[in-house]
């Protein structure tokens, strides 16, 4: 009966499954949300350095909270101040410009960390002569006096001791964990982790597996505004709480180094990715032929960066000048935007739900309101400046910050998950890529280890790649040696296995 039905039909060749999970297109950034003067500047780095809308809006965003962070808290549905700082992740490949676009975007931090720069050195100076004075004096009171009264009485007629001055840094690429808390001690109070080679932090000593949950959990609390606590060894320093800290953060890393942090599942966990708002344009290489930017978009740039530069020059306000701890303004909500928020909290938490569209999503959903609110507070803060106390969160910046949010919700749901991939996953994908792109229909084991892709060719890798090609069925095994040309010369290979052609369907 099966002869009689089936026996003339074609024979089904198995299809190669995907390695990688499909992605599918990034949404297009929501530039026509942000108020002129960030949509302008964003506008003029893609048009100069043709760079992606949102790789540009990226650098551009990090550097507004940059400014903000250190100034405001903004209120948010429940009453309570949070911080404007944003924890802010691009995806890019090597060639995507993402340096260009940084140095477009932050030009003006590193013109006042070289201010600073020059002005430490005159006030490192005078903190040497007066800490040297000090100690002198110290030391005198100690043993001109007699008695413990009369020499309590002579070290305190000596004062406090003079404070060091504070290292000339407003950001920093690569630092430990230890570092970072050192950073917050000795440097500005509101600081920017900001790298345009992401992986330099990311596969460095604090994101090692042993040390991922307490580096993502420092993250975390920093994003939440809660001190830092430094617990050191030796007793004359002890423990210290450093209140009134402030954390904005944006890494550009590399596809393969962002799948390994998107899909640790003991990161999400912690907290950490449900913070990041991510980002993974598509690649513009290919398309990016010379045009030349017009003298409107070299104008929006310089009123940009006029702008960005002002706001850095504003000075710290500190509760304790001891201790550094910023005192912020609070940026109330406005009447129709505290609604407006509160509508959007409510649909989120609809869709945190079965069948949600936020569902496999959770965690950042269950921050998107807070996110949304961050996101408008920066991007008024840029508008407004110190006004924004005056006159409150406005409607028309939580329809921006809701918009943002929604963009960055979308790229959250595309990417998280999808991009747990391995080691040899990831060779297995860039191996056959590799083979299909020379148009090989048969290809030997030695061939593969001679010529292949150089991250592929060691012994062990190479097996561990075919293995998952052909548990994908995009390569089967030839039974016994076979005879290929794939050097311009017919060579036999111990070792062969045949190319399943993908269809095209």
């Amino acid at each position: 009966m099966f002869d009689d039905r089936y026996g003339e039909a074609d024979v089904v060749v198995p299809q190669p499954l995907d390695i990688k999970a499909q992605l599918g297109d990034a949404a297009d950034y929501p530039l026509d949300a942000l108020p002129p003067p960030l949509r302008k500047a964003i506008e003029a780095i893609v048009a100069i350095a043709q760079v992606p809308v949102s790789l540009a809006a990226q650098s551009v965003m990090g550097a507004a909270s940059l400014a903000a962070q250190g100034h405001i808290n903004v209120e948010t549905i429940t009453g309570q101040g949070c911080p404007v700082s944003l924890f802010l992740f691009t995806i890019a490949a090597s060639g995507d410009r993402k340096s260009t676009s940084d140095r477009f975007a932050i030009l003006p931090v590193k013109e006042r960390e070289e201010y600073l720069a020059q002005w430490y050195a005159s006030a490192q100076n005078t903190y040497t002569v007066d800490d040297a004075a000090y100690k002198a004096s110290i030391q005198k009171a100690k043993t001109g006096s007699k008695g413990r009264e009369e020499i309590r009485t002579a070290m305190e007629a000596v004062g406090a001791p003079p404070r060091p001055p504070m290292q000339p840094l407003l950001t920093a690429d690569e630092p430990t964990g230890p570092g970072l808390q050192r950073l917050f001690a000795e440097a500005m109070p509101a600081l920017g982790l900001f790298s345009d080679e992401g992986a330099t932090f990311l596969g460095g000593w604090s994101m090692q597996e042993e040390q991922q949950a307490s580096t993502g959990g420092m993250l975390s609390k920093l994003w939440d505004g809660s001190p830092i606590k430094r617990i050191r060894a030796d007793k004359e320093n002890g423990t210290q709480i450093l209140y009134g800290r402030r954390l904005c953060l944006h890494l550009m890393v590399q596809p393969d180094i962002a799948g390994k942090l998107l899909g640790n599942q003991a990161v999400r966990n912690q907290g950490l990715l449900s913070r990041i708002l991510v980002a993974a344009p598509r690649s513009l290489k290919g398309s990016r032929f010379w045009k030349e930017p017009s003298e409107e978009d070299r104008e929006n740039l310089r009123q940009y960066h006029a702008r960005l530069g002002r706001l850095l020059e504003f000075e710290f306000r500190y509760r304790d000048e001891t201790s550094r701890a910023l005192d912020l303004d609070l940026v109330r909500l406005t009447a129709d935007a505290r609604a407006r928020l509160i509508a959007f909290s409510d649909h989120c938490e609809r869709q945190l739900g079965p069948g949600g569209k936020y569902e496999q999503i959770a965690d950042f959903a269950s921050k998107m309101t807070e996110n949304a609110t961050r996101l408008a507070a920066v991007v008024a803060y840029f508008a407004a400046g110190q006004g924004l106390k005056r006159d409150g969160l406005s409607l028309t910046a939580v329809n921006a910050g809701i918009a943002l949010v929604e963009f960055y919700a979308g790229e959250a749901a595309r990417l998280y998950g999808a991009a747990a991939v391995d080691d040899d996953t990831h060779n297995a994908a860039l191996l056959i890529d590799w083979i299909r792109k020379k148009g090989h229909t048969a290809v030997g084991v030695r061939y593969l280890n001679r010529r292949g892709p150089t991250q592929v060719r060691a012994a062990t890798a190479l097996k561990r790649a075919i293995e998952v090609l052909v548990e994908h069925q995009h390569l089967v095994k030839i039974k016994g040696p076979a005879v290929l040309d794939l050097e311009g010369e017919p060579k036999s290979y111990a070792e062969a296995y045949t190319v399943v052609e993908v269809d095209a369907a």
